[in-house]
């Protein structure tokens, strides 16, 4: 890294720090000394679904605010960027109409584009605040290993410095976890990462470097999040403010984002329509993925038409996937392996194609269900080699059809 790109990030990063009140979250503290009933949302990825502290931030609001009757919308989902969160917002957030949306995205964007982290999430922002311009958006920033030596020196990482400048242009507050475990660190009062919670009467951040142990790191998370909330609480209640929507910041953003069934969109015959929570094998995805078309053999197609620049899949990953091709508008444009690294289990996954023309689209997904080399893909060879029937097949498993845009018949 050259002399003049670390002078530039050093100027961007000058103002940073744990908390920014920015416009605050009047609202949601109007909502809660009045007694009334807040819902609260989380959105993000497995940071965010462990019982740590989303759990432990429901409760202290409950403690804090015993007259208001909380609840909780769970929108996380494990290894998922904001780029997905602004696609399935409206479905997994915004029908049960949240009072207050946390947004949880730093890790999981770290490889991302800046370009594509400040349109996803300010195409998040957007949505919220056309679909309620009183609901309260605050953004949080975790940690992993990665960021743990930007963080010592002060800066943030890319993805939350990225993140700011949607937070600045909206008056968003924002909390950032990580500047207190890489403090923490400096002075030797926390280890990042070890397979045990404690070592020589230090506590242990995580076993991952990634996701915290609920009974240390995600305290150390809570504790942050809480003096950061007492600093914005305002003596009384007020009335509830309208927020207004500036411009975009940029001309790309997604606002017209749906996840459309597998159900609704045009099958070639031989697709399989499953029942996620009546199989035992999948039933713990079927909260987000009730029902999925499965193709077992090649050549079976789903076809959709659209107008807008954007397009994908939500699917189910494992060890018994294949590959899919895309077709836009009559040319084959790739082949997506469903089947990556970490594919010793089944999880959920999903694809985005964007960079489209604004125009009316036909798009093709056809199944590719010919056997390749798991063995080359795969990080841990040995299961393979325990359970050879569990990669022998290469099926698909897709849920939703992903559209920025209008769904044309």
């Amino acid at each position: 890294m050259n002399q003049f790109v670390v002078a530039q990030i050093a100027e961007e990063n000058k103002e940073c720090k744990e908390f920014s009140v920015r416009n605050g979250l009047p609202n949601f503290f109007s909502k809660a000394m009045l007694g009334d009933s807040v819902k609260v949302a989380y959105l993000g990825g497995s940071i965010t679904k462990q019982e740590g502290w989303r759990v432990y931030s429901r409760n202290w609001f409950k403690e804090r605010f015993p007259q208001a009757k909380f609840s909780e919308v769970n929108a996380a989902i494990n290894g998922t960027g904001s780029d997905f969160g602004a696609f399935r917002l409206k479905e997994h957030v915004l029908k049960y109409k949240p009072d207050l949306v946390f947004i949880e995205f730093a890790v999981n964007d770290s490889k991302t584009d800046s370009t594509k982290i400040i349109r996803s999430i300010e195409s998040i922002v957007r949505q919220i605040r056309q679909a309620n311009p009183y609901t309260a958006i605050c953004f949080v920033y975790t940690i992993k290993a990665d960021f743990l030596k930007t963080e010592q020196k002060g800066l943030l990482p890319n993805s939350a410095l990225q993140m700011e400048k949607v937070a600045d242009h909206y008056g968003i507050p924002s909390i950032n976890f990580g500047f207190e475990i890489a403090r923490m660190v400096n002075n030797q009062r926390l280890i990042m990462t070890a397979d045990v919670k404690e070592q020589n009467g230090v506590k242990v951040f995580s076993p991952d470097g990634v996701h915290p142990y609920p009974e240390t790191g995600h305290i150390i998370y809570q504790n942050v999040l809480q003096r950061s909330f007492e600093k914005m609480i305002p003596t009384k209640a007020n009335a509830l403010i309208k927020s207004k929507l500036p411009k975009p910041m940029v001309s790309d953003c997604y606002v017209h984002t749906q996840m459309v069934d597998i159900k609704d969109v045009t099958l070639s015959p031989n697709w399989e329509l499953m029942d996620l929570k009546e199989n035992s094998s999948f039933s713990e995805l079927g909260n987000f993925l009730p029902f999925v078309g499965k193709a077992g053999k090649s050549g079976e197609t789903i076809a959709i038409r659209f107008k807008g620049h954007a397009f994908g899949f939500f699917d189910i990953m494992g060890p018994d996937l294949g590959r899919i091709i895309v077709e836009i508008d009559g040319v084959v444009k790739d082949t997506i392996y469903r089947f990556d690294s970490y594919c010793t289990y089944r999880r959920m996954g999903y694809t985005i194609i964007d960079g489209l023309e604004d125009k009316k689209h036909t798009v093709v997904f056809r199944s590719l269900c010919e056997p390749f080399d798991k063995t080359a893909i795969l990080s841990n060879k040995e299961k393979i080699a325990k359970t050879p029937e569990d990669y022998k097949p290469n099926n698909l498993y897709i849920g939703k059809i992903l559209v920025e845009g209008k769904l044309l018949k």
